[in-house]
């Protein structure tokens, strides 16, 4: 019998699984406020106006097209936002003239919906630690569908989606990756996760070659499963024991580590596993609860290193690392 967490973390179970509570969380990624340099709640005055006066399309509060948040259409042929939520926003893409749908989020596309309205879905998840080779040649050329437009979204459309659609746009509107860096931060992209900002800073249009031989694009990923994100885990992870011992400084063996991003990067692997991969959920409540506690410990952690204070940083350093070992303790020993 699997022995259970200590009576703390077993109230936060109750709290966040049996009850239902979703707690705010410094620093989220579904957050609107903490954003790129500059940057301010998005301009509404600033939106493709042809959009905005589509006919039959309805609109939210926030002057969205319903069921497509943090909606932004760049381009006649790039837009981007969130996850489109229900029927009516696969009605509002394809009423908005969208052609193929690019998720760039772990979770599985809504293929059927998109179908039904004739869109094609492209499916090619990224972390929030910058875009791979592979996935950049991909994205790229999802841009190739018989000229028509494509819709990019993540999960709450502020961080990865937008990336992606930057780099989509230095290939098909010719913009130069300044212009991207401009559109991430119109987006809200924080600026926490470098690896993002990185790549619409470095990207270059791939040649027509190199397109040619990505091969037929993928409509759904399914996740990559708890071992092997478990794996990306203990990398982050053993970045951090690095910089801990250098009074969470970048280590000077390994100046690509910069500590506070590892922890930024820790948390969303945790927070991305209970949101996406159905080998956690199967785990059951406490288990989740694991990587609930895990992921709140990891954003303190990471506010801690970013102010320089080396106790906090050490004292919660010390709570990720007991909740791994429980967790390890319980799940995996």
């Amino acid at each position: 019998m699997k022995r259970h967490p200590y009576s703390s973390l077993r109230l936060l179970s109750a709290l966040i699984l049996g009850l239902g509570v979703v707690l705010p969380l410094a620093g989220c990624g579904d957050t609107s406020a903490a954003s790129g340099p500059g940057t301010a709640p998005l301009d509404r005055t600033e939106r493709d106006v042809a959009d905005l006066r589509v006919e039959g399309i309805e609109y939210d509060d926030h002057g969205d097209p319903k069921g497509l948040h943090h909606y932004i259409r760049w381009s006649k042929n790039v837009g981007q936002g969130a996850q489109p939520m229900g029927d009516i926003a696969f009605k509002h893409l394809a009423a908005l003239g969208y052609k193929t749908v690019l998720s760039v989020d772990g979770s599985l596309p809504e293929l059927e919906l998109a179908a039904k309205y004739g869109l094609r879905y492209v499916h090619v998840p990224i972390g929030y630690d910058g875009i791979p080779a592979k996935a950049a040649l991909q994205i790229a050329a999802s841009g190739d569908n018989d000229g028509g437009p494509i819709y990019v979204h993540c999960h709450h459309g502020r961080h990865r989606g937008p990336c992606a659609a930057q780099i989509l746009r230095i290939r098909m509107d010719g913009i130069t990756p300044s212009t991207g860096i401009n559109g991430l931060t119109r987006s809200g992209t924080n600026p926490a996760y470098e690896g993002l900002w990185q790549t619409v800073r470095e990207y270059t249009v791939p040649s027509a070659e190199a397109l040619a031989k990505v091969g037929p694009l993928p409509e759904k990923v399914v996740p990559q499963g708890l071992r092997a994100t478990m794996v990306d885990t203990s990398a982050r992870w053993e970045n951090l024991k690095l910089s801990k011992a250098e009074g969470f400084q970048t280590p000077k063996d390994h100046p690509d580590v910069s500590p506070a991003h590892e922890a930024r990067m820790l948390w969303e692997l945790f927070r991305e596993m209970a949101r996406t991969d159905q080998e956690c959920k199967d785990q059951g409540e406490v288990f989740l609860a694991y990587l609930k506690a895990s992921e709140e410990a990891t954003i303190e952690l990471e506010k801690a290193i970013r102010a320089g204070d080396l106790k906090a940083s050490k004292k919660h350093f010390a709570t990720v690392k007991g909740l791994c070992k429980d967790c390890h303790r319980d799940y995996r020993n």
